[in-house]
Parts: structure tokens; C-alpha cells; sequence
């Protein structure tokens, strides 16, 4: 499956991105590499909820994608999903990046901890995650 991510509110980026704002900003995809075509499975992510997801993370073991909220004004959000075969998303938790325009996620090697990067206020965030779900532990 691929995870797409589009921003919804350009007011609240740190750049001028071109194009077309987005009503959804989350898109799964199913990928066929026989030939190369890629089918729409799933449209989430309504922009009052998620606004400007900005990098998408797979966990390493389980069926959990994580996606981070960019905003140069307010801190970031990062959002842990469910991923089902089929391409739904079942929001698990969502929990505060601890700095603004979060633009980077990535998981220790332990699959312990996420690390979180903010771009506008150069800060970095750990963030545990509970090993069996793949949720953030803590506040």
C-alpha cells in the first residue's frame, strides 16, 4: 500500500507550496508493480482534523502508519493509524510533536520510540510507543 499526504492550509506553511489546497489529505493506494498502476483505495483525513500532514512513517513490524502535521504557528500533531488491507485507517491515537512545523518521524531500532523533528523551532521530540500496539505511551 502507499500513503499519500497532501497539504490542506497553506497560510500555515513555512513556504509557499503551489497547486491546490486539499479537502482530504490523506490517500491510500494500492500499487500493482506488474504494471505499474496504482488504484485509489481510500480518501481520509477531512482538513479540521489533519491539517497539512507533511511525512508519513511506516512502523517497521506492525500494520501502523504515522503521519505528522506541519503548522509554523501552533505545534505539530502526530497522528498513529491502523492500516487495514483494504486501506482503512482507524485512528489509534494522536499525540502533541512538542514544537512547530514537525516535518520528520522516524522509530528507534528497539521500535520503542519515535523521534520527532520540528523544522520552524529546531526542536526534537521522543515520544514512546507501546510495543504491541504501536500507540504512543504517555500524555
Amino acid at each position: 500500500l502507499f500513503f499519500v499526504t497532501s497539504y490542506s492550509d497553506f497560510d500555515k506553511l513555512a513556504h509557499g507550496p503551489r497547486g491546490t489546497q486539499a479537502d482530504q489529505c490523506i490517500y491510500v493506494y494500492r500499487f500493482h508493480p506488474t504494471d505499474g498502476s496504482m488504484v485509489l483505495l481510500n480518501k481520509f483525513g477531512d482538513k479540521s482534523e489533519v491539517m497539512n500532514p507533511a511525512f508519513a512513517r511506516f512502523h517497521p513490524r506492525l500494520d501502523v502508519v504515522y503521519t505528522c502535521t506541519e503548522d509554523c504557528h501552533d505545534n505539530g500533531q502526530i497522528f498513529a493509524y491502523q492500516l487495514g488491507t483494504d486501506g482503512s485507517l482507524t485512528k489509534l491515537g494522536q499525540i502533541d510533536a512538542g514544537g512547530t512545523s514537525t516535518c520528520y518521524l522516524t522509530i528507534d531500532k528497539s521500535q520503542s520510540n519515535m523521534l520527532a523533528v520540528n523544522y520552524w523551532d529546531s526542536t526534537l521530540a521522543v515520544i514512546p510507543l507501546d510495543q504491541k500496539t504501536g500507540n504512543f505511551v504517555g500524555p
